[in-house]
């Protein structure tokens, strides 16, 4: 299946809590135009080994639906020998407290390997898309705006 990453334009405000300062992003993942999850990413690791946590919300986004039509699970992304690592995590995420109130928070390590094999193909289709999120393709990171007063 093919996904499309709708990323949320307003995260420039979103910092994560333990680095002061390295935004957290959000937005959609659809398919056929249709919402299929929620995504939340925070950075982790550290600056020479950087890492994600990848939080998703799965199952129902329609104006009825509620949290316990959905689960949220959460992946700990990293690079390691040239390629993308994908591995189930605690579903919780610090810069995103709200995960665990959009989905019924879900061990990915408990899901079934189908059901595991399609959350990490959505996690892998958020990286790939992202703008944000290039340095865990190997890319160089993006660079946010600096202004400077004139003087």
């Amino acid at each position: 299946m093919a996904y499309e990453v709708w990323p949320d334009p307003d995260d420039a405000d979103v910092q994560c809590t333990c680095c002061a300062g390295a935004p957290g992003v959000r937005g959609e993942l659809r398919a056929d135009g249709a919402p299929v999850a929620a995504y939340l990413a925070e950075p982790a690791g550290m600056p020479k080994h950087p890492a994600l946590r990848l939080g998703l919300v799965v199952g129902l986004f329609t104006d009825r639906a509620t949290a316990q039509d959905r689960r949220s699970v959460v992946f700990i992304c990293r690079r390691a020998a040239g390629e993308l690592r994908i591995a189930p995590g605690e579903p919780f995420l610090p810069t995103f407290p709200e995960l665990v109130q959009l989905g019924r928070p879900t061990q990915a390590a408990t899901l079934a390997e189908d059901d595991l094999a399609r959350l990490q193909a959505m996690a892998a289709a958020v990286i790939a898309q992202e703008p944000r999120l290039a340095e865990m393709r190997g890319e160089p990171p993006q660079r946010r705006h600096r202004f400077a007063a004139e003087g």
